[in-house]
């Protein structure tokens, strides 16, 4: 054992101590990391030199370390102290705008172009909600289409639905989320290791339709890496807006070349409360998530598979304060989700010649979901059988990268009840695509190609008067994107990308023929629909420094044929037109536009000082079609500030949300009786459909505290106090997307408290 030197202190307690030292490098370059902050279990706040070491005196066989530096993920866990020295290697975080390496099959890692935002460990626990999108909207460019606190799709860009493509460790989830705004993501993000969001052209290495975006939900169900030594955490939260209570358990580790990993979540919740203690009925919920994983992991790679099981019932809201919401009926609905799934995953690495990687994969879902109505019988139940499977070819030969590969899926979708108007149908897609990356010098360059052909088969080809021509449809299209990245000077750089996305028309915008109540809305499709082409651009200027880092882009993207699933409106007398049967729901029908979509994200982190982070968030969307006119249901204008204060083992952090006014929307029609202003008659609440009604602006606060508990507590292992504060001053605001945002605000004040232990 060499010693640096054998010193006693007493403000650590008495008897000699060592000193040791930690030195913290980049993961992808080695470089040294300066200015880091390391807590160690004592509670005694260190920081990195200029060549990433830090010293403190120890007198035991290990310690318990805590690492956050600007830029990089966080870092804890325990090390040993036996040769006195230290290294870890700390990953970038593009949270903080480093360039991610979110992983894909197409390029790997460490692609110039896969440029996202990372949510880690520390803000999953901070934003703990029961949907993807909810803890994912406090990104840039990033917004939720809501239908209460478990009916919630991700919004990017100012697109939904099948233009956001949402992953569970890089396959699709099988689940119907994208059919219909009541639809939830099944994937639960408590027990998720991160999750990735890709904003623009480089979405399309995943598939041709994702117009908006990616959304990748990292849990490593199927382990790539070996484990050292068993490892766990365990997490309970409890919040206060709906007396909500969690928990969630990971567990993995490995015997020689065997890796496993176990995990496990459930919550439950009662109903939400809005301003003003004032409750939402029917958005109670209660759910759990399981899933485990077995691979064989060796030098060249690894083979594994894995099984998980996602269950949820919850409710969606059909009045407030005793109104009861447009098109809604004061019962509300229910929603019972059962989601069971398996995966098979492969990579082989050579050691020599230029095949990098040769990865396979597969998924199997099967989906269930039913909805109750009052009176506890089922108006819809749907019912989906669905696989998945990819195999990837990754090159890499002098300053070239890429890749060639194959893509295919099947979905038969049923759907049968009392009241429905989805028709069941199989949908079959199959794509090729090859992709390369060349870098010389500062520059790369990106180009990419994918060729898609979708059929879609209805299986009840019964008309109706306002159904016709009920057919099968096929879809074909060659997409593809090119890029170029400059670094123009150390710390600034500067990249544009352009490309071709396709999206063929879902099975409910074609064949749909029937009231959807959970939606507030009678739903017809239109089996001519055309698919969608769009092209778009994206450039983004990024400045990384040592106190910080600065990034802003600005896109746009011109949408041939654009769905618009819109409320109709009776030429001849200018009101909404109503279902047939009842006259009860506004028809909802797709119509055809031409779309421009534009907009500009900027994300500004900077450290004043070693104690203070400051990071600021805009976004500005867009969305019109060709003659001008306002796209329905787009997200507002928004900027977030948010300023952390770290002392040792406590954070503390203030952030103002502003949601701007959405005064952009669609014309509404000239009348008399019915405007954007709420009339209750006979208990329900009538007014124009919300997306002709302008939303107001509010100025959200929040605030939370971070705490790490000192070993002087005498936890046996590391432990974590999150308390988070949502909407601190109790404001009302309004959801611009939401069907009934006349009469429901969105939640009011919301205080969490979150425990994590980790070993």
């Amino acid at each position: 054992m060499t010693l640096l030197c054998t010193v006693a202190v007493p403000a650590f307690g008495q008897g000699p101590q060592r000193l040791v030292s930690v030195t913290l490098h980049d993961l992808r370059t080695s470089a040294p990391i300066s200015g880091a902050l390391i807590v160690v279990e004592r509670g005694e706040s260190l920081r990195t030199d200029s060549v990433g070491i830090a010293t403190f005196p120890a007198r035991t066989d290990s310690v318990w370390l805590d690492v956050r530096a600007l830029g990089y993920m966080r870092w804890q866990g325990y090390r040993s102290t036996a040769d006195a020295r230290i290294r870890l290697s700390l990953e970038p975080a593009a949270t903080l705008l480093q360039t991610v390496e979110v992983r894909s099959r197409a390029l790997g890692t460490g692609s110039a172009f896969q440029s996202a935002a990372v949510i880690g460990s520390e803000q999953l626990a901070e934003r703990m909600a029961p949907s993807i999108a909810a803890v994912i909207a406090a990104e840039p460019g990033v917004n939720v289409r809501t239908n209460g606190p478990m009916a919630s799709q991700p919004v990017i860009r100012g697109l939904t639905g099948d233009r956001v493509l949402v992953l569970e460790d890089g396959m699709r989830t099988g689940d119907i989320a994208t059919t219909a705004p009541d639809h939830a993501v099944t994937v639960d993000p408590a027990t998720a290791r991160r999750i990735e969001v890709i904003r623009g052209p480089a979405g399309l290495l995943y598939g041709s339709n994702t117009l908006g975006g990616v959304v990748n939900v990292v849990r490593d169900d199927i382990p790539r890496t070996r484990a050292e030594a068993v490892q766990w955490d365990v997490s309970t939260f409890g919040e206060q807006v709906n007396r909500g209570v969690g928990g969630s358990a990971r567990l993995h580790g490995g015997v020689g070349s065997l890796a496993w990993s176990v995990d496990g979540t459930g919550r439950q919740a009662a109903d939400t409360r809005g301003p003003n203690n004032r409750a939402l009925p029917f958005t109670d919920l209660e759910g759990f998530d399981a899933g485990a994983g077995l691979a064989v992991v060796g030098a060249q790679g690894h083979a594994g598979v894995s099984a998980r099981e996602y269950r949820s019932y919850y409710g969606v809201p059909s009045s407030f304060a005793g109104v009861t919401l447009p098109g809604a009926h004061d019962g509300g609905v229910y929603v019972d989700i059962r989601r069971s799934a398996a995966r098979a995953d492969a990579e082989w690495r050579p050691e020599h010649g230029m095949v990098e990687a040769v990865s396979v994969g597969g998924n199997g879902v099967r989906f269930e979901q039913s909805e109750f109505e009052q009176g506890g019988f089922v108006g819809t139940r749907f019912g989906q059988l669905a696989a998945s499977g990819e195999a990837v070819v990754r090159l890499r030969a002098g300053g070239h990268r890429g890749a060639i590969g194959a893509y295919s899926q099947w979905r038969d979708l049923r759907a049968q009840g009392s009241f429905t108007g989805t028709r069941p149908a199989v949908q079959r897609t199959n794509a090729v695509f090859a992709v390369d990356e060349y870098t010389r010098g500062r520059v790369t360059l990106l180009a990419g190609a994918r060729m898609d052909r979708i059929t879609t088969r209805p299986l009840d080809s019964t008309e109706s008067l306002l159904l016709r021509n009920v057919r099968s449809r096929a879809f074909s299209a060659v997409t593809g994107a090119v890029g170029a990245r400059v670094q123009l000077t150390t710390a600034l750089s500067a990249t544009v990308q352009a490309a071709r996305a396709f999206r063929p028309p879902s099975i409910e915008e074609l064949y749909s023929a029937g009231p959807h109540l959970a939606s507030y809305a009678y739903e017809i499709g239109d089996p001519g629909l055309e698919a969608e082409r769009g092209t778009g651009t994206d450039a983004v200027l990024r400045w990384e420094g040592a106190r910080g880092r600065v990034e802003l882009a600005a896109y746009t993207m011109q949408v041939q044929d654009y769905v618009a699933f819109a409320p109709q409106v009776d030429s001849s007398t200018g009101l909404p037109l109503r279902d047939p049967r009842l006259r009860r729901y506004v028809v909802y029908r797709p119509t055809q536009v031409d779309a421009q979509l534009a907009g500009a994200e900027l994300r500004a982190v900077v450290a004043p000082s070693p104690r203070w982070l400051i990071d600021l968030g805009a976004d500005l969307p867009r969305g019109a079609q060709r003659d001008g006119t306002p796209l329905p249901a787009m997200p507002s204008a928004s900027t977030r500030l948010d300023v952390r204060y770290v002392r040792r083992a406590l954070t503390l952090g203030f952030v103002a949300d502003a949601r701007y006014a959405q005064n952009r929307v669609p014309v509404a029609p000239v009348q008399e009786s019915v405007t954007c202003d709420v009339v209750v008659r006979d208990g329900e609440a009538q007014a124009l459909p919300a997306e002709f009604c302008a939303t107001p602006g509010a100025l959200l606060m929040h605030a939370m505290v971070t705490w790490r508990v000192p070993n002087a507590a005498r936890l046996r292992w590391p432990t974590t106090l999150t308390l988070t504060v949502d909407n601190l001053f109790d404001r009302t605001w309004r959801d611009p997307m939401w069907r009934a945002k006349q009469v429901a605000p969105q939640p009011g004040r919301n205080v969490r408290l979150m425990l994590q232990v980790v070993r």
